[in-house]
């Protein structure tokens, strides 16, 4: 069995925006649709996990990167995973790229996903609350896995945890709103660093140095920086494809005095580590 992945929405036309509303709609009503329709429900995708099919759905809701799925080696559970993204992520692979024991920075990005985890948590169940008395969220834990499919080998890390397959009879039973929101808050979507000051970029950065990861960031833009990725030994850039080597910082690029000729503003500006480090 294929692994299931959030499709994207297609159209041959231009979707307005009530048939817009109308799709979210019904995504919402069941965003494993696809997932839930081959298993409807966890016993029969521990069945299908038992008889050797890889039984797992990722993808992002509002943003967030996350993934569900049925691991039926010995007593069978449900994972419910969130994966570390935006700001946070980039700072972390560039630290753990730089660093001279990537080993340590393992466990400095596992220490900082676990201390984030314990300071967002109460904040999440509280906001739930205010609809659901009496909601507990999920206790997560950290975890880093092997990325196989790319030459960086930068690991996977998120936050994960885990329901017994014969505890739980729906789905429902496994999707704890904390934890998707959890993944909302990596992302730096919905205003989260407003409500958490440590979610900032100047206090990620500074807690990933606290745990020992080597976080460079660019003087002049703030983004996260190395200049150890293979392909660019040497030049100091970030994992954005679209930004990378450039600076963002604005410039008079587009001011030719009314003459069409490049001036040197056109070529952008390159990256300037912070002096510090």
């Amino acid at each position: 069995m294929p692994v299931q992945v959030t499709p994207a929405a297609e159209a041959d036309g231009v979707v307005d925006e009530d048939e817009w509303d109308e799709a979210e709609a019904d995504e919402d009503r069941d965003i494993f649709h696809c997932f839930t329709q081959d298993y409807p429900t966890p016993a029969d995708a521990v069945r299908a996990a038992r008889s050797g099919e890889k039984v797992e759905w990722h993808g992002r809701i509002e943003g967030g990167l996350m993934r569900h799925r049925v691991l039926a080696d010995g007593d069978p559970v449900v994972e419910q995973a969130v994966f570390m993204d935006g700001f946070l992520a980039s700072a972390a692979c560039c630290g753990w790229i730089q660093a001279e024991d990537r080993a340590e920075a393992e466990r400095g990005i596992l220490t900082t996903l676990t201390e984030l985890h314990d300071i967002c948590r109460p904040v999440l169940e509280a906001e739930i609350r205010a609809a659901r008395p009496g909601y507990r969220a999920r206790h997560l834990h950290a975890f880093s896995e092997a990325a196989v499919d790319t030459p960086l080998r930068f690991p996977r890390f998120g936050l994960r945890t885990t329901y017994a397959a014969r505890e739980v009879a729906v789905w429902e039973q496994t999707r704890d709103p904390a934890t998707w929101n959890m993944a909302l808050s990596f992302a730096s979507f919905l205003g989260f660093d407003e409500k958490i000051p440590e979610l900032t970029r100047d206090a990620l950065t500074a807690r990933l140095q606290r745990n020992g990861v080597p976080v460079n960031r660019c003087a002049r833009c703030g983004v996260p920086l190395t200049n150890r990725h293979p392909r660019w030994n040497g030049v100091w850039t970030w994992p954005i494809a679209e930004i990378g080597t450039l600076c963002e910082v604005p410039s008079d690029v587009n001011d030719h005095d009314g003459v069409y000729m490049f001036s040197d503003g056109d070529f952008g500006y390159p990256h300037q580590p912070e002096p510090s480090i």
